[in-house]
């Protein structure tokens, strides 16, 4: 996995992540790619060495776990491929 990334079902609910994580862990916002397509077209990218603390972080949050999920990101141009985690 070259990054993670959590799509989201509502801009609200990757505002009220971001602030959530940006804390404890580096974050950034981006269109959602692609290959996924899913959501409100929002999406936060992380470090794959976070995805335990982003788990954490985002179960303890108002957020309920059918607003988001997360994929693991490799590659890119053609070669990408984003696999739901």
């Amino acid at each position: 996995m070259d990054y993670g990334l959590i799509t989201f079902s509502s801009t609200h609910g990757a505002i009220c992540a971001q602030k959530a994580l940006e804390p404890a862990v580096p974050v950034r916002v981006m269109p959602v790619l692609r290959e996924i397509s899913l959501g409100c077209g929002m999406a936060l990218r992380f470090p794959p060495q976070a995805l335990e603390t982003v788990r954490d972080i985002l179960a303890g949050s108002e957020l309920r776990p059918g607003e988001y999920a997360f994929y693991a990101v490799t590659g890119s141009g053609p070669a990408l491929r984003a696999e739901p985690l």
